[in-house]
């Protein structure tokens, strides 16, 4: 009982934080009512569907409101079996960070057609995608070539494509990082599973979906992009984060900290200068509320971060030894030369265009499968 109401108490304090964010034009009302009913949803056991469509259609018009009240319900579930299901091709983008370009090739694919998830502002589909040696990545306990596909439940992102290519690069990014923490040994080791991004050329309007591997297990959220953490607090997740701001000689701060274990997604990152990395990115605010909330742990002292708060914290995952063999951690300079612009830098997917789809030797530009999701 008591927990429950710590964690009410925490969402209630999410929305306040929510509306700070709004008041300060940090994000916009759009994003502010989704977010807002999801908390909503979460306090009160309630679905605020139908309202927020009605609030979108007197902000925006009929057109947009018919669009965010037609999204498809949400049914909880495993993967289907996706033998009855037919496959379709879509262009499949990839981010190299070292050359900070994008590389496509062509994919085969099976969606599911009902989603069993959803975020803050994406629906969640499973979804089966052939695999090349390359592109193979390891995550226990799941059968190989299952996805899931995320589509923004708000039109406008469906419009500009960009949104999605910038969170691959984020996430990209992210899993750089993870990769130089783990490079000192911690107790645990991170890691972000890979994303890309799909353009589904046999459905009608080449819609954009992001991708990424099933991760199968419980679902936890450790921080937030603005001061929230988690009741547990897990020393890693957390310890992550504060590592990212050392690494990044204080230009940036990786965080909204969520996954399986510890292997994560959606990471937000905020960067000194306020730009690139979407919408989430806060700039200094968000980095200064999490550097406010932040309590340093065991795994802070193991790397030995600069301290912050009063104490450290010997509750939670404690390194075997109390402090790590080198004076301190590296600066990762890689990334940081591109800084909050490496977004502007890169190529963007080029402007769709509607293809005939060739259905043996009779041509339609209509699709067998026309469900656009």
């Amino acid at each position: 009982m008591q927990k429950d109401v710590m964690e009410n108490d925490t969402k209630w304090c999410n929305l306040q934080n929510l509306k700070k964010l709004l008041n300060d034009g940090l994000i916009t009302k759009t994003e502010y009512s989704v977010r807002r009913n999801q908390l909503i949803d979460e306090l009160t056991g309630t679905s605020l569907t139908t309202l927020a469509a009605s609030q979108y259609k007197r902000r925006r018009g009929s057109s947009a409101s018919e669009n965010f009240s037609n999204l498809p319900a949400i049914i909880p579930k495993p993967p289907p079996d996706f033998s009855e299901f037919p496959a379709e091709k879509s262009i499949k983008y990839i981010y190299d960070l070292k050359t900070r370009t994008w590389h496509e090739s062509e994919v085969d694919l099976k969606l599911d057609t009902v989603p069993f998830s959803r975020g803050s502002l994406r629906m969640v589909y499973h979804m089966e995608m052939e695999e090349t040696d390359k592109d193979k990545e390891e995550v226990p306990g799941e059968a190989k070539n299952r996805y899931v596909a995320k589509i923004s439940m708000n039109p406008q992102d469906n419009k500009n494509t960009k949104v999605y290519f910038r969170d691959v690069e984020t996430q990209t990014i992210a899993k750089y990082y993870a990769e130089k923490f783990n490079e000192y040994h911690p107790p645990k080791k991170v890691d972000f599973i890979k994303a890309c991004v799909l353009e589904l050329t046999q459905r009608e309007g080449n819609p954009i979906v992001g991708v990424e591997k099933f991760i199968p297990g419980p679902y936890r959220k450790h921080n937030s992009n603005y001061g929230y953490v988690s009741d547990e607090e897990r020393n890693t997740p957390q310890a992550f984060s504060h590592f990212s701001w050392e690494a990044s000689d204080h230009t940036l701060l990786i965080c909204d900290i969520q996954g399986v274990g510890d292997l994560y997604t959606d990471p937000q990152i905020h960067h000194i200068s306020g730009e690139g990395f979407g919408k989430g990115n806060l700039g200094m605010a968000g980095i200064s509320k999490f550097l406010q909330k932040h309590r340093c742990n065991a795994i802070c002292r193991y790397l030995k971060l600069p301290q912050l708060g009063n104490k450290v914290s010997d509750i939670g995952t404690i390194p075997t030894t109390r402090l790590m063999a080198l004076n301190n951690i590296q600066i990762v300079t890689m990334v940081q030369q591109a800084g909050g612009q490496l977004h502007s830098q890169t190529a963007v997917l080029p402007v769709l265009k509607r293809q005939v789809v060739v259905d043996d030797t009779k041509e339609s530009t209509r699709c067998n499968r026309c469900t656009v999701i």
